[in-house]
């Protein structure tokens, strides 16, 4: 069964993690869910994307050595894109003690997931569109725009 998400898209992934979660997991301290919302413009239209979505704690200069606490990847198209992908991504932590808002990272490429289920590896290339956002509020999740990484704002 699909379920709304913050921006009132439907998503079938999202209802399972968030679910797993609250009843599973919710009550050791260390997972919770954050939602994001991710949208580019300017894909070629044939074609699948590969996007992937991190979330970090802590996201310094280099994120080739960051580690996410949170990953996911999944197939989307240009179209897909341009109305926005809404996921859930999964927070997992070894710590009990509560994380504070961290930042979201997000990047789409040519291609179709890879094997690796979560993407907890993954890492962009050079010509991947990317974009992040900082968390202000779990619930209210995060909206990421990917661009060209020249374009980006500072």
């Amino acid at each position: 069964m699909a379920s709304k998400n913050h921006t009132g898209k439907r998503n079938a992934s999202n209802s399972w993690i968030a679910l797993l979660a609250a009843t599973t997991l919710g009550g050791s301290g260390g997972a919770e869910t954050v939602q994001a919302e991710v949208k580019a413009e300017g894909l070629e239209e044939a074609g699948l994307y590969r996007l992937v979505v991190q979330s970090y704690d802590a996201l310094g200069e280099d994120l080739s050595r960051a580690k996410p606490v949170g990953s996911m990847q999944r197939a989307v198209t240009a179209e897909e894109l341009r109305e926005g992908v809404c996921v859930n991504l999964l927070e997992l932590r070894t710590s009990e003690a509560p994380s504070k808002p961290g930042t979201v990272v997000a990047w789409v490429e040519v291609g179709s997931p890879d094997l690796e289920f979560d993407a907890r590896r993954a890492r962009p290339t050079g010509s991947s569109l990317m974009g992040q956002a900082r968390m202000r509020d779990r619930v209210q999740g995060v909206r990421i725009r990917l661009e060209r990484p020249g374009e980006q704002a500072a």
